[in-house]
C-alpha cells in the first residue's frame, strides 16, 4: 500500500535541518579524504573536484540558461595556458594567474556569447563546437608557437605549498593541490548559488523556459546571455589553471583541451543532473570513478577498448533509468517519502480604509 509522502515547507526548520545534515555529511567525507587518503586516491579525487568546477560553470549556461555549449574545452585550455605562460614566460606566482585566467576567459566568453543573441539550439552548439575544434590548432599557429610552445607545450609547472600553509613542500604537494582545488570549487559553487538566487538567476531561468515571454516581462536577454556565458567561461578557465598546476604541463594534445573535453564536461553534467545544485559535484564524482573503474576492468583483462564499452553501456543504462541524472533520480526517490514544497504566498496586509471623503482640494483628510 502506497504511503502518503510527508509535506515539508521549503525554508522551514525541518528543511534546514535536512540541508545541514546533507552538507555536513559531504563536508565530512571531503575533509576525511583530504586528511587520510593516499596520494593516488587523493589525486583522483582532485581530478573529480576540478571537473566539478568546470561543470558548475557549464551548468549555468546550459542547465539554467538553456544555451548549449560545446566549446568549454577551449575555455578550459585557455585558462591552463594562461597560467602556464604567465608562470613560465613572465615569472608569475601560480596563485595570481588564477585571477588573470578568470578575467581573460570572462572577456573571451562574453565575445563568444554574442552569437547567442541571435542563435540558439543546435546552431549555437555548432558555433561553440567550432571554437573547441579551432583552439588546439591555434596553439600550433606559427605566430603563436613562441608563446604557447607549439606541439611541445610548456612543462615543469610547479605550485608548491606556500610557507603560510601547514603542508611540507613536495611531500605534501598532493594534499595542497587537493585543498586548493576544493577551495576553488566551493567558491565556484557559492558564486553559482548566489547568482541563481538573484535577479540574474530568475532572468536566466526565464530565458531558458520561454525567451519571448521573458523579453515581454522586461528581461534583458542580451545582457543575461552574454554575462552568463562570460561567468561560465571564467569558472571553466580557473578550473583549467588548477588542472595545469596539477598536471605540471600543458600540451595541445591533452584530451580535455580538445572537443573530447567538451563532451566529457557535458556528459558529467548530464550524469549528475542538469539545472541542479548538487549535479556538478555528483556528476563529476560519478564520471571520474566510473570511468576509472571501467578503464581498470579493460586493463586487467588486457582487452583494448573494453573500458570504453563498459562505460558506454553504463551511460545508456543511466539514460534509460535516470533520464534526469543521479540527482533527479534521488529526488524522485525522496519524493515518495518526503516532498519539499514552496511556502504559500503571504497574504498582503489589510489595506487601511479611509471612511472620510477627500477634501475639496483633492487631498485625503488628515488622520484623526
Amino acid at each position: 500500500m502506497a504511503t502518503t509522502p510527508r509535506i515539508v515547507l521549503r525554508g522551514s526548520a525541518l528543511h534546514r535541518v535536512g540541508q545541514v545534515v546533507l552538507f555536513g555529511l559531504v563536508a565530512l567525507f571531503l575533509v576525511r579524504a583530504g586528511l587520510t587518503w593516499s596520494r593516488t586516491g587523493l589525486g583522483l579525487l582532485t581530478d573529480a573536484i576540478i571537473l566539478a568546477t568546470v561543470v558548475t560553470g557549464l551548468n549555468l549556461i546550459t542547465g539554467f540558461t538553456g544555451q548549449i555549449s560545446l566549446g568549454h574545452s577551449a575555455f578550459f585550455g585557455l585558462g591552463a595556458y594562461t597560467t602556464a605562460i604567465l608562470v613560465e614566460r613572465h615569472g608569475w606566482s601560480p596563485g595570481w594567474t588564477f585571477y588573470m585566467s578568470a578575467v581573460v576567459c570572462f572577456a573571451i566568453g562574453c565575445l563568444v556569447g554574442l552569437p547567442a543573441l541571435r542563435l540558439k539550439g543546435i546552431y549555437l552548439a555548432l558555433v561553440t563546437l567550432g571554437l573547441a575544434v579551432a583552439f588546439p590548432a591555434l596553439l600550433n599557429y606559427k605566430y603563436l608557437v613562441d608563446t604557447t610552445g607549439g606541439a611541445i607545450g610548456i612543462k615543469n609547472l610547479q605550485y608548491l605549498p606556500p610557507e603560510w600553509t601547514p603542508f611540507d613542500g613536495r611531500a605534501d604537494l598532493h594534499k595542497w593541490l587537493f585543498w586548493l582545488a576544493l577551495f576553488l570549487f566551493v567558491l565556484a559553487a557559492l558564486l553559482a548559488s548566489n547568482i541563481l538566487r538573484s535577479r540574474m538567476g530568475r532572468a536566466m531561468i526565464a530565458v531558458r523556459d520561454n525567451e519571448t515571454a521573458a523579453a515581454v516581462m522586461g528581461v534583458n536577454r542580451a545582457v543575461t546571455k552574454t554575462v552568463v556565458f562570460g561567468l561560465s567561461a571564467a569558472l571553466t578557465g580557473v578550473a583549467g589553471s588548477m588542472f595545469a598546476v596539477k598536471l605540471t604541463l600543458v600540451e595541445p594534445i591533452i584530451p580535455l583541451f580538445t572537443i573530447l573535453g567538451s563532451i566529457v564536461f557535458l556528459v558529467a553534467m548530464v550524469i549528475g543532473g542538469a539545472a541542479t545544485t548538487w549535479g556538478p559535484l555528483v556528476g563529476a564524482l560519478a564520471y571520474t570513478y566510473i570511468s576509472d573503474w571501467a578503464r581498470t576492468q579493460g586493463e586487467e583483462r588486457s582487452i583494448d577498448g573494453l573500458g570504453g564499452v563498459i562505460f558506454g553501456v553504463l551511460l545508456v543504462l543511466l539514460a534509460r533509468f535516470a533520464p534526469f541524472g543521479v540527482v533527479g533520480a534521488l529526488r524522485r526517490a525522496r519524493a515518495r517519502v518526503v516532498r519539499v514544497v514552496p511556502r504559500p504566498p503571504v497574504a498582503p496586509a489589510a489595506a487601511t480604509v479611509v471612511a472620510a471623503e477627500a477634501t475639496p482640494d483633492g487631498e485625503a483628510p488628515a488622520p484623526a
